[in-house]
């Protein structure tokens, strides 16, 4: 299947990067690898200062009367086998696609690569975009997912995780990581939205869950 992708044009098997070498590699799904030490460790303290950046950062998306009542954020427990490494296929001729917001905006976005993941004994596969806005004129990397906890469990919009990109070319893509788009919270934000491509048949219990509120101060 890989080799009939590569020759149609439609897939380079290349790294996940511009600076790539692009050799040809076999696309095959990422699965769980061990954390590096001191995994959880590093999550804590990253959720610890979102925490603090969300109850008294001036650029926080929470709005003034409710950052008295912010207990902090709710998260589901962290998971190892949520934590995917694998290589990205990386389409040759990127498709110029558009991406709705909350407000009705339309995003202009590269449709860039393919991320193909096992869980629950499934192979699933998301697409990653190349967005371009005014914060990054270049393009950045985007991945929005929904999932069956969508809507029930986490916000109804879906979820974001940022890819990363390891020194040997490979992506990491950590569930744990997942995050809400900013126009969960409160302020009026134009968030892109989750495309139908990256809705998943499968619950993804890791990451952000929302946040809790204690009663006001």
């Amino acid at each position: 299947m890989a080799a009939a992708l590569a020759a149609s044009g439609t897939l380079a098997m290349a790294g996940a990067c511009d600076a790539c070498s692009g050799s040809v590699i076999p696309l095959e799904p990422a699965r769980a690898e061990h954390p590096p030490s001191g995994y959880e460790g590093e999550i804590a303290r990253q959720r610890a200062h979102k925490d603090e950046f969300f109850r008294a950062d001036p650029q926080s998306p929470l709005l003034e009367p409710v950052k008295g009542s912010f207990k902090g954020l709710d998260y589901f427990p962290v998971d190892p086998d949520y934590r995917f490494t694998g290589r990205l296929a990386v389409y040759s001729d990127p498709r110029k696609t558009t991406i709705a917001g909350s407000r009705g905006e339309q995003r202009v976005a590269l449709r860039w690569a393919a991320f193909s993941f096992v869980n629950q004994g499934r192979t699933h596969t998301l697409q990653i975009y190349k967005l371009y806005d005014r914060d990054a004129p270049e393009g950045r990397l985007f991945l929005p997912f929904a999932d069956e906890t969508t809507g029930r469990q986490t916000y109804p919009a879906g979820r974001y995780v940022d890819p990363e990109i390891d020194a040997g070319g490979r992506a990491i893509v950590d569930f744990n990581l997942a995050y809400y788009p900013y126009c969960a919270y409160g302020k009026d934000y134009d968030c892109p939205l989750t495309p139908a491509e990256n809705r998943l048949g499968v619950p993804i219990l890791a990451g952000e869950k929302g946040w809790i509120a204690g009663p006001a101060p």
